[in-house]
């Protein structure tokens, strides 16, 4: 039987345990395992299973050893979790392994445990209870910015560039300290004086005739964001082809009609700007109530997490990292960025993703401790539910995504992700409302 020689609590995660097997038992195993290996082994000169005990013994050393030690460690540790109620998250790490013969077998097991959490004071947490009334000004400033979406562009002649205008040129790009790639751009439309647009660019766009170039520096500081450019000098060069100004469409019915034609089809029934006018005011309604949410929910998680004090562990913390960093890379790869040549810092990146990782593992944590103390459940409806939705999404059928689920194992984790949904609009309903500071 495994003796547990002392237990040292390194943290609330991390236990470490010295076992000690005693050399009866280590006998004992070596013993069945010798026999075992006698029945199995051929060797010239004795019959099949016929090879005597202290043979296998000098010959198979290695092996008898290795096998030994594999069942007794595995053994062992199952022993002793048992009896300390603990289960470890990921493989625990063995050290300190003394095996020699006629001794104990002796070794420390350094293992990651989950905290036992019980999660007090949830029941009454506050949260915001902001007005979501649409002001008739938002509504104007959202049809404003349809206007802009439909806007023509008209050429301009007889005239100088001037503020506000778009300018069509071609661009060219060039690096006198050869640290980077040289680019070319043809009739891109810049905005003069545009938010977007380069300082100098504006400058050397201004007032200036179609048919014009020009050349200009740009020192571009060492934190710019774009790592290309980051600390380098571009050698700018500039060809006018042409002017062109942004006219913007009257706000009418026509204006509704197309807005609210969708892209392969006609104009809904009565489409006008009233109904425009109306569609608009829902929507930012809507987003501010789905805004409001939000921010509940962010109410309700910061304020479990600090009525409740609870352990992240590492093991824990490191996965989502690691799942963190595989959307970002993913993320990035659909903007078409080339993650091999964008020269990006990951172990920066791991450094700052680090902290928001420890506080989803806590809150995580906590809930699930909710969702045990008041018994919360996803049912097969409502499975069956979620997975119709993202069936839809992926343009693939319930049956079809069920099965790919459970081939890989994944199955459950989408019913632990609504079961932790339902225990935050538990924990939503339970909330009591204050208004915002």
């Amino acid at each position: 039987m495994t003796h547990i020689t002392s237990l040292v609590d390194e943290s609330p995660t991390r236990k470490v345990l010295t076992l000690e097997v005693p050399v009866d038992e280590v006998r004992d195993v070596t013993d069945r395992t010798v026999r075992s290996m006698a029945k199995q082994v051929r060797l010239p000169g004795f019959r099949p299973g016929k090879v005597p005990p202290e043979i296998v013994r000098r010959r198979f050393a290695e092996e008898v050893r290795g096998e030994v030690l594999e069942h007794l460690v595995q053994h062992a540790v199952s022993d002793a979790l048992r009896e300390k109620e603990l289960v470890p998250l990921g493989t625990p790490k063995i050290e300190d392994l003394k095996f020699e013969e006629g001794s104990p077998l002796t070794f420390k097991v350094d293992l990651e445990i989950r905290p036992k959490v019980v999660a007090k004071d949830y029941r009454g947490l506050k949260v915001p209870t902001d007005p979501v009334d649409v002001k008739p000004e938002e509504v104007d400033a959202l049809l404003e910015r349809i206007r802009e979406s439909h806007a023509a562009f008209e050429p301009v002649e007889g005239r100088p560039v001037g503020q506000g205008d778009f300018a069509l040129v071609d661009l060219q790009g060039s690096f006198p300290a050869g640290d980077g790639k040289d680019f070319s751009e043809e009739k891109v439309l810049v905005e003069v004086g545009g938010e977007r647009t380069m300082p100098e660019l504006t400058a050397n766009l201004r007032n200036a005739e179609v048919g014009s170039r020009a050349t200009f520096q740009k020192d571009f500081p060492e934190d710019f964001p774009d790592a290309d450019f980051a600390g380098k000098t571009v050698l700018y060069s500039l060809a006018l082809h042409g002017l062109k100004v942004r006219v913007l469409p009257p706000l009418d019915d026509e204006l509704a009609r197309v807005a609210l034609t969708p892209r392969e089809g006609e104009p809904p029934e009565g489409a006008s700007l009233e109904m425009m006018r109306g569609l608009v005011r829902a929507r930012i309604e809507m987003e501010k109530q789905e805004a409001l949410l939000q921010k509940r929910r962010r109410a309700v998680l910061d304020g479990l997490l600090a009525l409740n004090d609870v352990d992240a562990p590492e093991s824990m913390v490191e996965s989502e990292v690691d799942s963190a960093l595989r959307e970002l890379a993913r993320s990035l790869a659909r903007q078409g960025m080339d993650l091999k040549g964008a020269g990006l810092d990951w172990g920066r990146l791991r450094e700052e993703a680090h902290p928001p990782a420890v506080k989803r593992v806590k809150e995580y944590l906590l809930l699930d401790a909710v969702g045990d103390a008041e018994a919360v459940e996803v049912t097969e409806t409502e499975l069956d539910a979620e997975l119709r939705g993202r069936a839809r999404s992926a343009g693939m059928s319930a049956a079809e995504l069920k099965s790919s689920l459970k081939k890989g194992d994944r199955l459950d984790g989408v019913r632990e992700e609504l079961r932790i949904e339902k225990v935050v609009r538990f924990l939503l309903n339970q909330a009591v409302t204050a208004p915002s500071a």
